[in-house]
């Protein structure tokens, strides 16, 4: 068991070492050479849990995956029974956007790794999961709104799923590369009144 433990420690350490390489430099920089050094680590050592440079990226690009759906379950399940509902919601969103410094790491690392997707159909097929991952995020959330009447009849779930999707994509993407108009501040109060509005 130990061993096993150390092994998950050495991915995660060497999965850190590609974000900073992305981070700063692209994902070109992310080579197996590059990410060793990174890493303070012989190249055998790399290639001892990741043969390629692919496989390399692709379990560096799950595991921001892995940790933003860690945040969203935590925060599912810390929830306090007496607060608004519509809170609970929103804050289980804000998870997925760049509102603090851990998050806006993320995505910038997360949309140099998609810049990459058509020369990689392996970090192409990780972005289609984690799209299908945050529209079941917005349905699931969208749903339980309808069961707490906040979300009105007339409206399209599979219509309003695309348009809360895509409202949380523009929003990480302005706060990424439009900081000085779209502060994290604003994207979350963006997000909760198109929540509110959803009632009507």
């Amino acid at each position: 068991m130990p061993l096993r433990v150390d092994h998950a420690e050495r991915r995660i350490r060497l999965a850190e070492a590609v974000w900073r390489i992305v981070a700063r430099d692209g994902v070109a920089g992310a080579s197996v050479r590059g990410v060793a050094r990174e890493a303070n680590l012989s190249m055998g050592s790399v290639r001892h849990f990741f043969g390629s440079q692919d496989e390399l990226l692709q379990f560096a690009m799950r595991e921001v995956i892995v940790r933003a759906s860690a945040r969203v379950a935590a925060q599912r399940a810390s929830s306090v029974e007496k607060q608004d509902p519509l809170d609970v919601i929103a804050q289980r969103l804000e998870h997925v956007l760049p509102l603090d410094e851990e998050r806006l790491t993320e995505a910038r690392i997360w949309m140099a790794f998609t810049a990459h997707c058509s020369q990689q159909p392996g970090l192409a097929a990780i972005r289609r999961e984690a799209d299908e991952e945050v529209r079941r995020l917005c349905r699931n959330c969208l749903i339980e709104l309808g069961q707490l009447r906040r979300l009105a009849a007339r409206r399209d779930l599979d219509v309003e799923t695309e348009r809360l999707w895509a409202l949380l994509d523009g929003l990480t993407t302005h706060v990424v590369i439009n900081a000085e108009h779209t502060s994290p501040a604003l994207a979350s109060t963006v997000l909760r009144m198109h929540l509110a509005g959803l009632a009507r």
